[in-house]
């Protein structure tokens, strides 16, 4: 029972939840209606039905150089789940076997979205990630800063489900859009707010070194802003800082290594404008 470190048991158990949902998500809807709804499984579906190669393994073979290019940025803990739980999902994929086709594909897109953005969705509150649009995206951005987030993945995802259209058919192609639309949705849902980006108030005795890592490991911008203890008189430095959806798990596991004891608000931002984020237009 020692076999994890202190406080990885509750990443585990919602990485093993989010992993049961979303292979269900795959498995009884998406996969027996060929609706490929994006990211690198849905790539996965598309050369399956080329070559007959398995979904899971092109999947995980897809996924795993890019771990390895992300991982001086995401951090070896978060890699090493990553790596983790997109090896299960994958091993699932070919092994479970449940292919319990719907009869109707509009409730097959409906809920593979739900299954799959809630399981998605669990395992990002695990710290972890099982890949796919979202990190390639994440990754681009860093080469080409111009390169929102936002539109990388949807970029991705587009592709997928536009060549589906060619190797399915322009119907499931447009089931899949619903179903990536949905499984969005569900992954903002399970993360605690429908918006893109968070803005975090951190009040710490260490806030120069959660400042610096916040800097260096995520290359977001850090504002210290001056405060008074109104109970001990003392002066304290509030840290502000607005993140992506997938950068918040990060976030806090930096800020959390650094100092337990951080006193934290994190509120959900409706618009975020300024460099990483949205563009102001006059």
């Amino acid at each position: 029972m020692r076999f994890l470190p202190k406080g990885e048991w509750k990443n585990a158990l919602y990485i093993l939840s989010g992993l049961c949902f979303s292979v269900l998500g795959y498995e009884l809807f998406l996969i027996p209606n060929s609706i490929a709804a994006g990211g690198f499984t849905g790539i996965a579906q598309l050369i399956n039905s080329a070559t007959g190669l398995p979904i899971g393994a092109m999947a995980l073979a897809l996924n795993a150089p890019l771990f390895l290019l992300s991982i001086r940025s995401i951090g070896w803990r978060f890699a090493l789940r990553s790596l983790i739980a997109a090896f299960a999902f994958s091993l699932a994929l070919d092994t479970l076997g449940l292919r319990f086709a719907v009869q109707d594909i509009w409730l097959a897109a409906v809920y593979g979205g739900l299954f799959s953005g809630a399981g998605f969705g669990l395992v990002m509150r695990g710290s972890a990630t099982t890949g796919g649009s979202e990190m390639l995206a994440s990754l681009l951005h860093r080469l080409i800063p111009p390169l929102r987030v936002s539109v990388g993945t949807f970029l991705v995802d587009g592709l997928v489900i536009a060549a589906s259209a060619f190797v399915f058919d322009a119907t499931r192609a447009m089931y899949a859009l619903i179903c990536t639309f949905i499984t969005n949705l569900m992954v903002d849902l399970v993360l605690e707010g429908p918006d893109s980006s968070h803005a975090f108030f951190i009040i710490s005795d260490h806030s120069d070194e959660i400042a610096r890592r916040i800097l260096q490991e995520l290359d977001r911008g850090v504002t210290a802003l001056d405060g008074t203890g109104m109970f001990s008189g003392a002066p304290k430095r509030v840290l502000l800082c607005a993140v992506n959806r997938l950068e918040t798990v990060s976030l806090r596991r930096i800020i959390f290594a650094v100092d337990p004891s951080a006193f934290i608000i994190s509120t959900r931002s409706r618009e975020t404008y300024g460099e990483g984020f949205k563009a102001l237009y006059r």
